[in-house]
């Protein structure tokens, strides 16, 4: 055998190189049927997989949703009430001799004090009510001065 030097190109007999070509071609088919012939299976791998990662997509999704409606229908009135109650804060019952104050608890008489001070209001007539007492207040005061102190103090008010 020679050794190639310089780069040089050494004839290829033609019977040879016409069997190489008619190998590397039956190899290559041979490839592409085998490759064909698991094309199918591959296929359903991945439709499998898609189908289990849509699965898994649609819980996650329905969890969320299930949270989303956790918290509209339980901690949303929740914190509504919460808040209702806040402006009551520092409110507080005395039973038997014990101060309650845990508005969670008194949110009843709260409401009923608010009731009965709302039906007290309705049945006292306030204009004439108001104005009676304005007038009172200004026949009491004996000093010009005063009354007229009165007068700028209840202007004020209103």
């Amino acid at each position: 055998m020679k050794e190639i030097q310089n780069n040089q190109e050494i004839p290829i007999p033609e019977g040879l190189e016409q069997r190489l070509s008619a190998l590397v071609d039956r190899l290559e088919a041979e490839e592409n049927e085998r490759k064909a012939a698991t094309l199918p299976h591959r296929g359903r791998e991945a439709r499998l997989r898609g189908a289990g990662l849509r699965v898994a997509g649609k819980a996650v999704l329905a969890i969320a949703a299930a949270f989303v409606a956790f918290a509209f229908l339980v901690i949303v009135p929740q914190v509504r009430a919460r808040q209702d109650l806040a402006r009551y804060e520092g409110s507080y019952t005395v039973v038997d001799g014990r101060r309650i104050d845990d508005l969670g608890r008194i949110q009843t008489d709260i409401r009923e004090a608010l009731a009965v001070a709302q039906l007290a209001e309705a049945s006292v007539p306030s204009s004439d009510f108001a104005s009676e007492a304005e007038r009172a207040i200004l026949q009491a005061a004996d000093n010009p001065d005063m009354q007229a102190a009165l007068q700028r103090m209840l202007k004020n008010e209103e």
